[in-house]
């Protein structure tokens, strides 16, 4: 396993000429009656794909922007065809969370993520697939392939962006918003309300539904990395066959979210492998420090370390 948290930029002096490219609005059915809306972003001789992970409190959109900005557009101007979709209960998937409806991490890790996996691999069987995923999209990911390894033999590579499963250390910011706002707030208002309000606390852009907020607590408070729902051991898994090769993310000014020491603790626990940590910020030649959002939505992003991620991916589909 290598670490290379410092790793400095360079300018890139041959930038590809860009693929025509266009947007396409797809549905893929789920359970319980409901579909999943993807954000396509397509380009016209596809030569690479990648499924695209939100986290928590947020959808798809953290990958794009209505104007074609972002990661996914970013990538479709390079040769890849990406789905971001919005997971179930949140953004435009069907339907909208509501009083009575509920989803947790075993139904994200056991029937939509590899439903998601499967329709890309169906479509476009011969090229190279990845997973590229943001904050706890990347935990949702890697469990999903600890648990089914044979998709390791599908996937290229792994590249996240601020991924974390437990938030170590006892900081007055973790205190305040993680163990008192998020954590003991968060279980009163999913009581009560039947979600966790999360645009009214201020902490996100969609609501969460309270069975994935209760999963996502436990883990980022420290439990063992095992499904809530049936004690599958993800650790013991994720370690019985050789991970994937990824790329981590983390920004120099996230201090809670996606702190350097807690995205190296994530990739050491899927064991020995190839893996790359890379700190956004000044110190390593990118034009400011990062946080945990604005590593995928700054407009320098395109310029700091997106063509960092395409070169890593090129060097993986093109052998």
């Amino acid at each position: 396993m290598s670490f290379d948290a410092e790793l400095l930029f360079t300018d890139s002096t041959a930038e590809p000429s860009l693929a025509p490219w266009h947007s396409a609005e797809r549905w893929l059915p789920c359970g319980d009656g409901g579909r999943l809306f993807v954000q396509a972003h397509v380009p016209e001789q596809p030569r690479a794909l990648a499924l695209l992970l939100h986290g928590m409190v947020e959808d798809g959109r953290i990958f794009y922007s209505q104007s074609g900005k972002g990661l996914a557009p970013f990538l479709a101007e390079r040769g890849v065809l990406c789905h971001s979709p919005d997971l179930r209960l949140r953004g435009r998937s069907e339907p909208a969370l509501a009083p009575g409806l509920d989803y947790s991490q075993h139904q994200a890790v056991t029937d939509d993520i590899p439903a998601l996996l499967t329709q890309l691999r169906a479509e476009h069987p011969d090229l190279p697939l990845f997973i590229i995923s943001h904050s706890w999209g990347g935990v949702l990911a890697a469990s999903c392939l600890a648990r089914y390894p044979e998709w390791r033999e599908h996937v290229t590579g792994l590249a996240h962006f601020a991924a974390k499963r437990v938030i170590a250390g006892g900081s007055p910011a973790k205190r305040l918003l993680i163990d008192l706002l998020w954590d003991r707030m968060g279980r009163l208002a999913a009581k009560w309300l039947k979600r966790v309000p999360a645009k009214a606390m201020g902490v996100g852009v969609v609501d969460e539904p309270p069975s994935l907020h209760a999963d996502n607590v436990r883990w980022m408070r420290g439990e063992p990395w095992a499904d809530i729902t049936d004690g599958f051991d993800y650790a013991h898994a994720a370690r019985s066959k050789a991970w994937l090769p990824s790329l981590y993310f983390a920004g120099s000014k996230d201090r809670l979210l996606g702190r350097l020491a807690d995205v190296r603790a994530f990739a050491r626990e899927l064991g020995p492998h190839d893996a790359q940590i890379v700190l956004l910020g000044k110190s390593a030649g990118c034009s400011r420090d990062y946080g945990h959002n604005d590593l995928l939505t700054h407009p320098q992003a395109q310029v700091d370390h997106f063509p960092m991620l395409c070169d890593w991916m090129t060097q993986r589909f093109d052998k």
